[in-house]
This record gives C-alpha cells, structure tokens and sequence, in this order.
C-alpha cells in the first residue's frame, strides 16, 4: 500500500475487450500523467492492462500483486460486470483498499454505479483535473463520504494544460501493436443516440504543438498504426488538412484510422487521404433521412453519394457504419439502408444493434418509442413498434453474413461484379448467403464464398468463372493481411483455379467482366498457381509441368 519511499499506491486498471492493436489504456494513462505531474512525492502510479477473457480471480490477484492502497477502474459498456466481480473478490481479500471508478459508464449511470455498492466513490465526466483533486483530498485525510459530495463531474476546458502520457513517460509508445491518439473532445452534434456531446458545447482540440511531438515520438517508437479518437476529424478541414501534410512528412509509413463526416469531405482532403496509408470510417447509420431525424441526424442522400465518389476517385480507403433498430425505422428500411451503403463500394461495412445508452438523449427518450432494450449492459435494443424481435433477428443474421463474405471474406474488388451477374440487391444476396451458412462452416472463408457462388449459379461454366475470382482476391487479400501482420516473414499459397487465373486477370484488367462472355471465351484449363507477394504486392506463377497444362 505505501512503498519504501513513502508513496502511496494505486493501480488504475484497464479491462480491454481482447489483444488487439486497439487494447492502449490511453484513459487511465492521461490520469496516470497528470498525477504524475501533481503528486510526484505521494503517489505512485501502476497501470495495469487486463482483458475480458481473464478470469476475476486472476485480474484480482495481478492487482493485489502491486499493493494497492487506492485501485481505479474504467468502467465502459463490455467490461462492467467483470469489473464489478474484480473488485467484490478484492473487497474480500483487502477491505481497506479503496475502490473507485471512471470512464464512460461511471459518467453516464454514476449513481446506479455507487448503488451497486462495490465502489467507494465514482469521478465522472474527465477525470485530469478531478483525480489530481480527489486523491490530493485523501492524501489530506479527507473521510471517502465527503468525497462523494465533491467528485465531479469532470470537465478540461483546455486541452493545452493537459500532459501527454506519451511524453512524459506514461505510456511507452513502443509497448503496444497499434496507438490511441486523441486529438480532441467534445462534438458539435448532437446525436441521441451517443454521449459524446451530453453536456459539453463545441470541440476542444489538442495543440498542434504537441500533435507534432507526439508523432515525432510514435515515428522514433516504432508504431505502425494509430487510432484517431476524434469523431468528427475533418469538421474543422483547415486544421484537419495541416494536421494530414503533418503527418505526411513525419510519419509516412505509419497506418491511420480516422472517423470523418462525410458533410466536410473535399476533393483536395480526399486526396490528402489518399496520399497517407490511412482508413476511414464514415458513420451513415441509416440511408432513410425520416429515420435519421429521430435521433437528430439527417442525410443528404446526393451529398453523401458525392463525396463517397471523391474518396474513391482519389483512391482513398473508407468504410460506413450502419446501425440496425432505429426508431421507426423497419427490417425493409435497414435492408434498403444496407443496398444504399454497398452501392458506394466501401472497403469494409460495419453493422450494429442499436444501444440505448444510459446518459444519452435516446435514454430519455425510448419509451416514447416504445424502444423495449437490455436494463444493463450492453443496452442492446430487442424490439420496437416498427422492428419486432424477428426482424432483430433477422438484421443480426444479415449483418453476419455480410461481415463474414464482405469485410473477412475480402470481397471488394469483386462484390459488384458478381452482384451484378446475379442481378440481385445486396441484401437478398446475404440473406441466401445466411441460409448457406445454416448447413456450412469453417475457417477458410474464401473456401465457402466458392462453395456459396457454386450454388447461385445454374450454369456450371459461369460458376467455375466466379470461384476463379472469389479465390484469386479473397487468397490475395490474405497474403496482405499476412504480411500486415508480419512484414518480414514469407507469404505464399497454392491456389487452385478452373481457368488459367493469368488470362482471366488479363480480360478484368481490359473491362470485360461480364461473367457469361468469360465463361464463353476461356477455356478450360483447370490448374494451380503460386500466389506470393513481392516488394508488397501479389505476386503469381503458374508451374509449367504436365500436371498444370
């Protein structure tokens, strides 16, 4: 609890969904950095990574291993009861350390967080300034009652006062796969849906400043991706733009991901985009604007479609957000939403459940639509007057099935054409899709996409063309998805083709995608070919002996 040198000890622990390049307690690291700057004497802080597939026994005995006197939690949607289980079996086996927490549901729900009763004391809002207070009041023999009276919640009127875990030693850039970047707080929208903006007016930004020096220390570390925590990053396009040709002179090999607002794409910022190894998420949640205007958004169908065609004019990589069981809205509205969303040939398409978050203005609002949603986490809507449980159901199914053939299975660069053979939406062609996997499963993904095309096709001639294709890019897309993940090891694989895959790539290259015609004019050659990659592209070969011609 206090360690030779006189300082007390607190553990501030990060639950993260799993490892992944995403997984940085970037949260607790900011309190860990202002603290450090505040209480250098006093305190000493441990921040400590845990994961949702530990066990509470284990994530306790890592945090009594570090003798707490005071232990923090982030508490969000995905890891409050697991929080809630840590900290009873620490109540247990240590009752005078003191338990707190933050994050965004100790924001949203602090006084049902206190009724649990696990927790001595909740800092809600932004927990900088806050917790260097709290703590300096318990440093002072303040009683945990009145602290309750005074803490919180939170709020950083400027961003510039803030120190940069980063930079001061807080967090080791080099430590993790990929960086949280914050560049701002606050939203100028007001989306019900979200909590954002709840209680906070305009954007606060990070000075350019210490963008700089935070991307000169992620470029010395080492990073290879950095998540952009700024929800509208191009709502300001001046500084957005600077902050692009900043990170093009700097940090050119380091991989980016932002969420921009399709209203402020244009053509010099899509090029800009393109310019960076960077992808970007565009939240559309529903093509219908009557839905939309429930939850206080809007779309400009024709403006968004626009600007989806700059970035892919530019060659930008962009992917949209749908959500599913909006009020009013229908199963037929989500699919029409969906068919809207894949005609504009985004790179990947994420789909979700609505979630009536506590603290958000849908929160006060569902059940004036007769939203009927889970009490606790994670908040997932299970009916409405206009979206029953079936059509809930049947939208889960349908957004499976699309992750599973679109954005694992690689599908971009050929999602339209055999669409387009098959004469069918989208929609429908997910839903069959789900119907398949009913009866198929397994790991290879590129394997079922050929074994579900060979089944929508009555020609057997047009359907070796289509597995041709399904497997030349889906093999592909999984030797660069290797190589991301190991740039330095070998990546190879012997495919197997219907059709010479070198002359079938030749007529795609020259426009001829009609799959019939080609079904027509190649001949049929049935062969393998190495599919490797090469100074970061794929590469093919096909071996000249007897068994191959």
């Amino acid at each position: 609890m206090i360690g030779q040198d006189g300082r007390m000890n607190l553990v501030l622990a990060a639950i993260h969904l799993e490892p992944s390049p995403r997984s940085v307690p970037l949260g607790p690291a900011m309190l860990a950095a202002a603290l450090r700057r505040a209480h250098p004497e006093a305190i000493r802080t441990r921040v400590l990574d845990l994961f949702l597939q530990q066990s509470a026994e284990a994530c306790a005995a890592q945090i009594l291993a570090l003798d707490p006197r005071w232990v923090g939690f982030s508490i969000y949607v995905w890891n409050r009861a697991l929080s809630r289980d840590i900290a009873q079996i620490l109540r247990v086996q240590n009752p005078s350390i003191l338990l707190f927490a933050g994050g965004s549901e100790a924001s949203a729900d602090p006084e049902g967080l206190l009724r649990e009763g696990w927790l001595d004391f909740v800092l809600p809002g932004e927990g900088e300034e806050l917790i260097v207070e709290v703590l300096g009041r318990l440093l002072k023999g303040t009683p945990v009652e009145e602290i309750r009276r005074v803490s919180g919640p939170g709020f950083v009127k400027d961003l510039a006062t803030l120190p940069s875990p980063y930079l001061d030693g807080s967090l080791d850039p080099a430590a993790y796969p990929g960086i949280l970047w914050e560049l701002s707080r606050g939203c100028p929208f007001r989306c019900d849906f979200c909590f954002e903006s709840r209680g906070t007016s305009g954007i606060r930004r990070v000075p350019m400043a210490r963008v700089k020096a935070e991307l000169e220390r992620f470029e010395a570390c080492g990073v290879s991706q950095v998540f952009v925590l700024d929800p509208t990053f191009n709502f300001d396009k001046r500084q957005a733009k600077a902050i692009l040709r900043l990170i093009a002179e700097q940090t050119p090999a380091i991989h980016f991901f932002f969420e921009v607002r399709s209203e402020f794409i244009d053509a010099e910022l899509a090029r800009l985009f393109a310019a960076l190894r960077c992808s970007l998420q565009i939240g559309l949640q529903s093509a219908d604007d009557a839905v939309l205007r429930r939850i206080n958004r809007s779309i400009d169908r024709s403006d968004f479609e626009a600007k989806a065609l700059l970035l892919h004019q530019a060659g930008a990589t962009y992917g949209f957000d749908l959500i599913y069981g909006l009020p009013t809205d229908t199963l037929e509205g989500f699919h029409a939403s969906l068919d809207f969303a894949l005609s504009l040939a985004p790179n990947h398409l994420d789909i979700f459940p609505l979630s009536v978050l506590p603290g958000t203005r849908l929160h006060d609002t569902a059940p004036d639509f007769g939203l009927r949603h889970l009490q606790d986490s994670p908040y997932t809507v299970l009916a409405s007057p206009t979206f029953t449980e079936a059509d809930m159901a049947a939208a889960s199914r349908t957004a499976r099935a699309c992750d599973l053939m679109y954005n694992q299975g690689k599908a971009v660069p050929w999602f339209a054409l055999l669409l387009e053979a098959l004469a069918l939406p989208p929609s429908e062609l997910f839903g069959r899709f789900a119907d398949f996997l009913e009866a198929h499963s397994g790991p290879d993904i590129t394997a079922l996409q050929v074994a579900f095309f060979s089944t929508c096709f009555p020609d057997p001639r047009v359907a070796s063309v289509a597995a041709d294709i399904v497997t030349y890019f889906g093999r592909s897309g999984n030797l660069l998805e290797a190589l991301a993940l190991d740039p330095q090891g070998t990546h190879s694989y012997l495919a197997e083709f219907h059709h010479d895959p070198m002359v079938l790539l030749g007529y795609l290259e020259n426009g001829l995608t009609d799959l019939e015609h080609l079904a027509a004019i190649l001949p049929e050659q049935a062969c393998r070919a190495g599919l490797f990659v090469e100074d970061g592209e794929v590469q093919m070969q096909i071996p000249d002996t007897e068994e191959t011609r």
